[in-house]
């Protein structure tokens, strides 16, 4: 219960869930005050002007109401607003938290509402939906934010963390805002910390077309990539003699874990990561197998040329269903535009990446973006598959994010981010970086973090954590599994890196293709930002027009591919 305003004169214990109707007095004239229930988001009386009353004597309740009505009949009727707080279906996203949440509109903010503080349940359940109505002392006109703060646990820790995916508010005028979130309140239990690690968020409605965008422009500078990954299988399987790790410069697989990560023309690279469903070998059929063909389909897309990263996945799942092979598998496949500094992914399931880095607004090292698990329920992530209950590619979460030199991306089955914090990965990372150690090296050690954590039956794991909150018992240690881990650092391109690969682009050309608009627009992009032409690299006959900047390639030649370490 809370009291606004300054009164003295209780004679009763105000307790938590109960209605106070006992006397009161009021300390000042013309204060204002409302009684406010706990297990209720309502107030109990609207706030009102409170006269001199002693109300200590045996006076009936119905006579305090009486009074307060006269003092209250000029007062506007409250206006009622209905919301809907949606809870994430990631694991992990629920909460026995309450929050409260105050309105804020054209004409001032709303009082402070506890929300998820129900008498038979608090908190949020993951991928639930919960509704209340706000009986509000105004209209506040136009919404313009959410203030979300999720309260302190009552007992532990332990499931505290909230993913918030969105509110949406009715107004008295029968108007419906969508106030999206779609991130995390506080810490999550799975070791997630993309979200503000505060308790407190401020949302804006999904309406507001004056906020500013996410911004793509072209470069001043090129970027290049430097990767490397690893995959290590299940150390049961490594003694079963069914889980050999092989690692190429392209390819690489471990138990039912595969990755890919190449170059494609014009400036892209690709590279993915998919966990075969080990279950299936209990009925005789090897998940490796569907794990391997769909990233090696996904590599040859994207060698191909396809810039679509939904084509991608989707061109692997039908070769894959094509062929025939059995099976089920998670797939995650990035796609990291070097000429225009942009990242497009498709996930489906647990596996996925992170983009650690700097932001103007955060000079220091974090958490940029990190994709949340996708399951059905703990353990049971989506998957492509050939069976009926498989979900199908266009059920992936994509995502379109810029990227910057500097950035580092970590890709990884649930074999890493089960066994790893995001925290862990982050400082492993920075002090990798900080030594100037390569993309091989920083993959090959957070491989071994996560073995070693996944081997040790004391160690605190996002998997462990995640466990106990899902099964309501006390779990602890890793999780063994196979890991993959792929690593892509971010770096300004020179012109030396361009020199050999543009060469080589015009040597397997015709001589026609130096005056074709594919040439041009690449040659004017090279001299725009190197500032002068290549050594070796013939230059066109006079300066391209302006408007040829804008134009795409065309497909009449085979284009360079640009500078990438898969």
């Amino acid at each position: 219960m809370a009291l606004r305003g300054f009164c003295t004169g209780l004679k009763t214990t105000l307790r938590r869930g109960r209605a106070f109707r006992g006397p009161v007095t009021s300390a000042f004239s013309g204060t204002e005050f409302a009684l406010l229930q706990g297990h209720n988001p309502q107030p109990l009386l609207r706030p009102c002007c409170a006269r001199q009353l002693d109300l200590t004597g045996p006076v009936s309740f119905a006579a305090h109401a009486q009074a307060l009505a006269e003092t209250s009949a000029s007062d506007p009727a409250p206006s009622v607003y209905r919301i809907e707080v949606v809870t994430g279906d990631v694991r992990g996203a629920g909460t026995q938290a309450p929050a409260i949440v105050t309105l804020y509109g054209e004409s001032g903010g709303s009082s402070d509402y506890v929300v998820g503080n129900e008498q038979d349940e608090n908190g949020f359940e993951r991928g639930s939906s919960k509704k209340y109505e706000l009986s509000v002392e105004k209209d506040l006109g136009v919404l313009k934010r959410i203030h979300v703060e999720q309260c302190e646990p009552s007992v532990t820790d332990t499931g505290s963390g909230w993913f918030l995916d969105k509110i949406e508010v009715t107004g008295p005028d029968g108007q419906a805002v969508v106030f999206p979130c779609h991130s995390w309140i506080g810490k999550n239990d799975a070791g997630d910390i993309s979200g503000p690690v505060s308790n407190q968020r401020n949302l804006i409605p999904c309406e507001r077309l004056d906020l500013p965008a996410i911004q793509f422009q072209d470069l001043e500078q090129p970027l290049k990539v430097q990767a490397s990954a690893i995959a290590v299988p299940h150390p049961e399987k490594v003694h079963g003699g069914i889980g050999k790790a092989v690692n190429k410069k392209k390819t690489g697989w471990g138990g039912e874990d595969a990755y890919f990560c190449t170059t494609g023309p014009h400036g892209i690279l690709g590279m993915g990561i998919a966990d075969g469903v080990y279950q299936w070998r209990e009925k005789g059929i090897d998940a490796g197998e569907f794990s391997r063909l769909l990233m090696h389909t996904a590599l040859e897309a994207v060698e191909e040329g396809q810039p679509d990263v939904l084509k991608v996945m989707q061109a692997a799942a039908s070769r894959v269903t094509a062929a025939g092979t059995q099976g089920s598998s998670t797939c995650c496949i990035v796609l990291i535009d070097t000429l225009h500094g942009r990242l497009a992914s498709a996930n489906v399931g647990d596996s996925g990446f992170m983009i650690l880095g700097v932001t103007n607004n955060n000079p220091k090292p974090h958490v940029k973006f990190r994709t949340p698990q996708q399951e059905h329920q703990f353990g049971c992530p989506y998957q492509l598959g050939h069976h009926q209950a498989a979900d199908p590619p266009e059920d992936a979460m994509l995502t379109a994010l810029p990227l910057i030199a500097g950035d580092v991306i970590v890709m990884g089955s649930d074999g890493l981010f089960d066994n790893v914090a995001d925290e862990t990965i982050l400082s492993e990372v920075q002090a990798q970086i900080t030594a100037g150690k390569r993309a091989s090296i920083i993959a090959q050690r957070l491989c071994a973090v996560a073995f070693n954590n996944s081997v040790d039956k004391d160690a605190l794991t996002p998997y462990c954590v995640a466990a106990t909150e899902a099964f309501d018992m006390v779990y602890s240690g890793g999780k063994k599994d196979d890991i993959t881990v792929l690593v892509a650092h971010i770096q300004y391109a020179t012109k030396d890196d361009f020199a050999g690969p543009v060469r080589q682009w015009f040597g397997a050309t015709k001589k026609r293709y130096i005056r074709s608009k594919q040439y041009v627009h690449f040659a004017a992009q090279l001299a725009r930002w190197f500032g002068k032409a290549l050594v070796g690299v013939p230059s066109p006959f006079g300066a391209p027009p302006p408007s040829l900047l804008l134009l795409p390639q065309p497909a009449s030649a085979p284009a360079p591919h640009l500078p990438s370490e898969c």
